[in-house]
Parts: structure tokens; C-alpha cells; sequence
């Protein structure tokens, strides 16, 4: 395995575990903890984490592709989520929990760093293999 490759798989394990103690988190909260918006929006993002994740994984020609695509928003909207001050349906600032534990941060910023960590090491396994096949 390339080492490029090596880097993707890891970055793919981070992501995936840090998004299983997110959901754990949000489960201890309860979803009535956030609005229905925000809940949909969550999980439309948890299908987008499973199938790049998955990918990644398995070892799939276009998990790079997909993590290069993905990572970004995903992290955005992590961010924007949790650690912007209140702006809409679909926040819930970390600070604003009212049962924060040690646990909702770093659930919410292994989340992060795992998404942006996946669309580093996607963009660069795809510039790996475009300069292996020039």
C-alpha cells in the first residue's frame, strides 16, 4: 500500500470513530437535545459519513474522489454546527449544552479533524495517482 494510501485508510479510521462517539454523544444528549432540522440535516451528513468511510475501508478505486469531495463540507458543517454562536435551526454551540461533559468536545472535534483529515489525505492520494500515471 502506498503511502499515500496508508494515510487515507488512517485518516478513514479517525473519521469513523470520531463520528461513533458523535453519535454516541448525541444519544446520551437525546434527540429532543436539537431541532428536527438539524436532526435531518445530521443524518443526511451520517449517510454521506458511512459511505465514504466505507469506501475508504474496503479499499474502493473511488475513495479518494470521495473523500477529496466530501471531507470539506462535512467539516464545515461540523463546524458551523457546533462551535459557531447560535445562527440558526441547525446550530447547537457546544457551550450552549446543557449537560456538557469532556466528552460532547471532543466527540464534536474528533468529528472534525477527522473530516478534514480525510479530504487531505484524499486530495493527496488523487495527486499520488495522477503523478504515477504521467
Amino acid at each position: 500500500m502506498q503511502d499515500t494510501g496508508r494515510r487515507l485508510l488512517i485518516a478513514g479510521w479517525v473519521f469513523g470513530i470520531g463520528s461513533l462517539v458523535h453519535i454516541l454523544d448525541h444519544l446520551r444528549r437525546g434527540q429532543g437535545s436539537i431541532s428536527d432540522e438539524l436532526l435531518w440535516l445530521g443524518n443526511a451528513a451520517l449517510v454521506l459519513q458511512v459511505v465514504v468511510v466505507t469506501l475508504i475501508l474496503v479499499h474502493h478505486q473511488q475513495a479518494p474522489r470521495w473523500a477529496a469531495v466530501a471531507g470539506i463540507p462535512l467539516a464545515i458543517g461540523f463546524l458551523g454546527a457546533h462551535w459557531l454562536p447560535e445562527w440558526s435551526v441547525l446550530s447547537d454551540p457546544i457551550w450552549e449544552i446543557s449537560d456538557l461533559t469532556w466528552l460532547s468536545i471532543t466527540a464534536s472535534l474528533a468529528e472534525i479533524l477527522g473530516a478534514l483529515l480525510v479530504a487531505v489525505a484524499g486530495i493527496a492520494t488523487l495527486r499520488s495517482m495522477r503523478t504515477a500515471t504521467t
